[in-house]
């Protein structure tokens, strides 16, 4: 008999854990608004009953604990992924204002768990993966994390949905935007190639409504870039779209050879080009306004180490376009001699490269070579 009795003790408890909770009993629970043990026992309903009363008041309180954390000036871990487990019910990720508070709740989360020490990424990475095409959410993450130092994800990663999405063209006004858009172009040129399909990955990657703001950066790019293969991926995305002229292309080409390219299909074209505007002065003139804009002036060639293709460069502008030569030495000289103010320094670095090669004083004439070397000695 104690045996007996001692059983009945130890199995109450445990009994009495596994009790399950009634449509009722949840009834009574939102009513008095207990979010905690109400979404402890929610799911004690059988499947099969979770009929539209069970949804409609799961629901409500859902939206009810959620709105209470927003409340509180500071969102534990805790109540974060409380909120996250939540998220998971099929019948409350269909849910558009606690799927709006939830995004709140992380965000906020977020902003101030990156402010600690702390490593959040986990809980970035299962938030973001856990509602990945919510474009406006992907978008705010992504500018949430933009100076997190060394971030396992990309802010590529991030952008990837939304750039493709209807909304993209307010997204690809901002300038993190277009520069991790940029980013993501370089290394698709790079495995690529100069004949790889370029337009296959623009189309794969931005909607047309995100272009508009994008070829503006592109332009850019082309006429201000921060390294020169800026200009060479400015000038493929472009010629890729249709969106290259003559003019662009003779500016692009000219300015190639100028900055010490290596050989290869891309080199044989920029040479041939220079041929081509030997025979329309017009055109070189086009270029030369074009170059007007450029500070410094594209001159890497003239102090290459390749001292063979330095001497084939300069004579073939010696032969098809002197005016660019022309046209730097007189930029050379003004700013040695004092004659014209430049805000940024010598637009002509690699001036010196050029006075000095052997076969310049019969393109500029001894004077200017004079000129120079006085002036360069003061």
């Amino acid at each position: 008999m104690m045996k007996l009795l001692f059983i009945l003790i130890i199995l109450a408890p445990s009994s009495f854990a596994m009790a399950t909770y009634s449509m009722a009993d949840l009834e009574v629970l939102a009513q008095e608004e207990n979010f905690e043990e109400y979404f402890k026992h929610a799911l004690d309903i059988r499947p099969s009953e979770r009929k539209d009363a069970w949804k409609t008041m799961t629901s409500k309180m859902a939206e009810g604990i959620s709105k209470q954390i927003l409340l509180k000036s500071e969102i534990t871990k805790q109540e974060f992924l409380k909120v996250e487990s939540l998220f998971k019910w099929p019948s409350l990720r269909s849910d558009d204002v606690f799927k709006l508070n939830r995004q709140e709740i992380g965000l906020r989360f977020i902003k101030s768990c990156l402010k600690t020490e702390a490593s959040c990424w986990t809980e970035i990475k299962n938030f973001w993966e856990s509602d990945q095409q919510d474009s406006e959410l992907s978008f705010k993450l992504a500018e949430l994390t933009l100076n997190v130092k060394e971030a396992p994800i990309t802010t590529w990663s991030f952008l990837e949905a939304p750039l493709k999405g209807a909304l993209s063209e307010f997204y690809c006004r901002k300038d993190f935007v277009l520069k991790a858009v940029w980013g993501k172009f370089e290394i698709d040129y790079i495995r690529l190639g100069v004949n790889g399909d370029l337009l296959k990955k623009i189309d794969e990657t931005l909607h047309p409504d995100c272009l508009i703001s994008f070829n503006k950066w592109v332009q850019r790019m082309l006429y201000f870039p921060e390294k020169s293969s800026d200009r060479e991926l400015a000038y493929q995305i472009l010629a890729a779209q249709g969106k290259t002229n003559d003019q662009t292309t003779d500016f692009f080409f000219t300015v190639y050879l100028l900055e010490n390219p290596s050989k290869g299909d891309l080199f044989n074209y920029a040479w041939n080009k220079l041929t081509e505007l030997s025979k329309s002065a017009r055109r070189r003139e086009s270029v030369i306004e074009k170059m007007k804009t450029l500070d410094p002036l594209p001159d890497e060639v003239f102090s290459s180490l390749d001292l063979n293709k330095k001497r084939a460069i300069v004579n073939h502008f010696k032969v098809n376009f002197p005016e660019y030569l022309n046209y730097y030495a007189n930029q050379c000289l003004a700013f040695y001699e004092g004659k014209a103010q430049f805000p940024n320094g010598n637009p002509t670095i690699k001036c010196q490269n050029l006075m000095n090669h052997e076969e310049m004083a019969s393109v500029l004439g001894e004077d200017k070579i004079k000129r120079f070397q006085k002036a360069h000695a003061l």
